[in-house]
């Protein structure tokens, strides 16, 4: 069985991400909270998410009850809450609530790509978001990706021309989407 090394502390996992390309990942839960509980047996115990975080990140577990200094300084107010942080412990990134492995896979990828945009980290975000059009294409989240993606190349190279490319090609895998139509003001 893969286990998730949960630190104990934020200050540690600071420390173990220093002079890395790693983030700190943050969960918060509670006791009584169904999807938390789900969340641990079935979703953080899938060998991919595992290996997953264990890569990317320094992880950390807060129970809301017993860490209220923490669950006031990052605002949870629900749970299981999910934050992806920087090396000074600064959210970059946060979503809420249970997911089954596959689709908990594709959120932390968006919300990787999300935080390496924050950080200027374009080429990281890019490939984030090609895991989640390459992985699961179908996936709720691949529309967010494929929209932000197009975010990441024009900051990257400041050429308008992705925005444009990334308009059409969600035009004609998403038409309709929620993101699509974001996308359209590139449409020109």
């Amino acid at each position: 069985m893969f286990d998730i090394k949960w630190l104990e502390s934020l200050e540690l996992a600071q420390r173990e991400i220093a002079s890395t390309n790693r983030l700190v990942f943050l969960f918060f839960h509670d006791i009584a909270c169904g999807g938390c509980e789900k969340t641990k047996t079935n979703t953080f115990t899938h060998p991919s998410v595992v290996e997953f975080i264990s890569g990317a990140f320094a992880a950390v577990n807060f129970n809301v009850t017993e860490s209220q200094e923490m669950t006031a300084r990052y605002n949870v107010e629900w749970t299981p809450t999910f934050i992806i942080a920087d090396e000074h412990g600064r959210e970059l990134e946060r979503w809420v609530g249970y997911l089954p492995p596959e689709d908990f896979l594709c959120q932390m990828h968006l919300s990787m790509g999300l935080a390496d945009i924050h950080i200027k980290r374009f080429k990281d975000a890019e490939s984030a978001f090609e895991w989640i059009l390459d992985y699961n294409p179908n996936a709720d989240a691949a529309p967010e990706a494929r929209y932000f993606m197009g975010v990441a190349l024009y900051k990257d190279s400041g050429d308008d021309e992705h925005l444009k490319r990334t308009w059409e090609a969600m035009n004609h895998r998403y038409p309709g989407n929620f993101w699509t139509k974001k996308a359209s003001a590139w449409s020109h």
